[in-house]
């Protein structure tokens, strides 16, 4: 990674910990001082777009390179963090859900810090003007969107859990709970509908699941896909929500993560030759 990149990826950094800061802050705030409460959201939306900025030119500079894209385990990775601090960036404009970022900043500051520190494994260079790298990069839109829902469901059933034992400490610093429910949905679509996408364009490619080594990746990815669409069937038939969501979904993105991720990590640093 050149220098110029290291540096946007320190400063980063730095954002996403004031930003991080600032969020803490805002919600001890008290109904009495919700003015002060409002600038420093404010203040918080800015800084997170400070960051994803910076996050986004580090990443694509170590992502782009002059060989092709270089698709290593801690770029992915960082480009899926990039997606998933800006993908709530976006509906913080028409939900308050900028809280959300008490889970989304610290993971993308590990991931930062991954792209500063750690050496990317045994990876495959694309070449820039390769009709697969569209579908490489649709794919881990897809991912991101779909981690950001697992993040939300982690979030909501912590949410839930709390409601029940009347304890409203952690509850208090997220979004209300119908808020939650309508992004998770909305995340689950998108992501569901992209993945749908990758898949499609993904078997284009497919001459050969087992001599491309990709057989156990494709099994689980169409495994977690289908749970995806037996998910939103059944909300959108039988009005599913709440804990059967969080169950349904981080079911689906296990599969997801072991599938692409996992898989990624053993090709790369296990099996390197």
């Amino acid at each position: 990674m050149n220098e110029s990149a290291s540096i946007t990826a320190a400063a980063a950094i730095v954002f996403y910990a004031l930003g991080f800061a600032q969020l803490i802050t805002a919600q001890k705030q008290t109904a009495e001082t919700m003015a002060a409460a409002s600038g420093t959201q404010k203040r918080v939306a800015l800084l997170g777009l400070a960051a994803v900025l910076c996050h986004a030119w580090a990443t694509f500079s170590a992502l782009v390179t002059d060989a092709g894209i270089d698709l290593a385990l801690v770029h992915v990775c960082n480009y899926i963090a990039v997606v998933m601090v800006a993908v709530v960036a976006a509906a913080n404009s028409r939900l308050p859900v900028i809280s959300v970022n008490l889970l989304l900043f610290p993971i993308a500051v590990v991931n930062a810090l991954a792209l500063l520190i750690v050496k990317p494994g045994n990876s495959t260079q694309l070449a820039i003007d390769s009709i697969q790298s569209a579908h490489i990069i649709l794919s881990l839109t897809a991912y991101a969107g779909l981690m950001t829902a697992a993040l939300q469901s982690i979030l909501l059933a912590f949410q839930e859990q709390q409601l029940q034992r009347l304890d409203t400490g952690f509850y208090r610093m997220l979004p209300a709970l119908e808020t939650m429910e309508r992004l998770l949905i909305a995340m689950l679509w998108i992501g569901t509908v992209l993945l749908s996408l990758a898949i499609f364009t993904g078997l284009l490619f497919l001459d050969d699941m087992f001599a491309q080594r990709v057989a156990h990746h494709t099994v689980l990815t169409t495994l977690s896909w289908l749970i995806y669409v037996g998910f939103l069937v059944g909300h959108h038939l039988m009005g599913w929500r709440g804990i059967t969501a969080v169950r349904w979904n981080l079911s689906a993105f296990g599969l997801l993560l072991l599938g692409y991720v996992g898989s990624k990590f053993v090709l790369e640093y296990l099996l390197q030759s």
